[in-house]
Parts: structure tokens; sequence; C-alpha cells
């Protein structure tokens, strides 16, 4: 895969939840390597004549978008590489949610309905200046992708990725490797996995 043939999206520092200010940058982790796995918020089949690429974000996915970018920027989340399909359901999650917390976003068509292998070939392309990498995508092959990454992790966290992972959720893992060469299957640990019905104030905006 070619990164320099990607498309990237201009970041604007005026985050796109809320008045609050965009987190400042936290210490890298050494060699620690996290990644976050963010599947797109909830899409609407409005107007039903548009291609399935193309289909926006519905009102529901909006708010939980925001709830999420609120979530992540109050922690400090820093990134140092966002990648994301190329779906506008996608485009739109990683603006809202990603956008103010990292560089520039790389923009692939790669990862739309990617398989889980294609989605490690992407992780593996990743340079020694990255420790912290965000990516966007779909289901099927992103909760594949989570549960076999995944080696172990909290039971009750576990459990539920495997169960399910809906849309606009977030899973955080940490991955054993000394580079992201060496990422394989089975080399992560979850560290937390975040629903739009778990973050503050979900019942009041319906999530």
């Amino acid at each position: 895969m070619d990164m320099a043939s990607r498309e990237t999206v201009g970041i604007p520092c005026e985050p796109p939840w809320g008045d609050s200010p965009c987190p400042q940058p936290i210490p890298r982790s050494g060699n620690t390597l996290r990644l976050l796995l963010l599947r797109h918020a909830k899409s609407s089949w409005d107007p039903p004549r548009l291609s399935d690429h193309d289909r926006p974000l519905s009102a529901r996915g909006e708010r939980a978008a925001r709830a999420m970018g609120r979530t992540l920027a109050a922690e400090g989340v820093r990134l140092d590489m966002i990648v994301s399909s190329s779906a506008v359901r996608a485009r739109e999650t990683c603006r809202i949610v990603l956008a103010p917390l990292g560089p520039e976003a790389v923009i692939t068509a790669e990862l739309y309905m990617a398989s889980p292998r294609e989605m490690l070939e992407v992780l593996r392309e990743q340079g020694p200046d990255v420790d912290r990498m965000a990516m966007v995508g779909h289901n099927p092959g992103m909760h594949d992708f989570a549960v076999r990454l995944c080696g172990d992790g909290p039971p009750t966290e576990l459990r539920r990725l495997r169960e399910k992972f809906p849309t606009g959720a977030l899973a955080e893992i940490e991955l054993r490797a000394r580079s992201w060469r060496d990422v394989g299957f089975g080399s992560g640990s979850l560290v937390r996995f975040l629903r739009p019905k778990d973050l503050e104030g979900a019942e009041e905006l319906g999530l």
C-alpha cells in the first residue's frame, strides 16, 4: 500500500463537539504501541438512492460521535497517526471524534469494508515515529480484527467486545511488539471497550 497516494484531510484545531480547548500533548509512552479502533457512528439511510459508500451520519450518530470526542479530549488523548475509511460516514466520524486529537487524517478506500488481514497490513506500514494510532472503519472487518488482535484483557471488557462492536464504539488496545511491523493477531491486550451508551449523559442524548 502506498501511503503517499492516499488523501489527507486538514484538521482544524477548533473542536467540533463543544467549547473545550484542544487537548495538549501528553508524554509518549516509550516503546508501548497503542491502537484505537473506532467504528463509524450510526449512519442515515436517507435519501435511499445514495450508495453505501456515500451514506452520511444520522442525527443520533452525530450526537454519539460528539460525546465520544468530548470524552477522549477530556482524557487528554493525543494521536500520532489517524487512518480512516473513505466512506462518508467514516470520514464524518473521524472529523468529529478524532480530528482535534492528532495530525491530518489519512483517508483510504483500502479501509472501506476491509478484512482483518487488510487492516493488519495498514498497521504494519507505520514507522517508528508513531506510538499512538487510530483507525476508523466498518464491521464485520473491524469487529473481527479487534477480536483477533486481542490476546488478553479485562474479562468483562473482552466479553463485551466479542459479543458486539456497535456503531460509534471504540476499542483501545496496547500492542506487545517492538515495532508496528511486528504486530500480529493475538499480540494485543485490550485496555478498554467504550460504547456510546457507556458515555456520560448517554441516556439524555438518546444513545
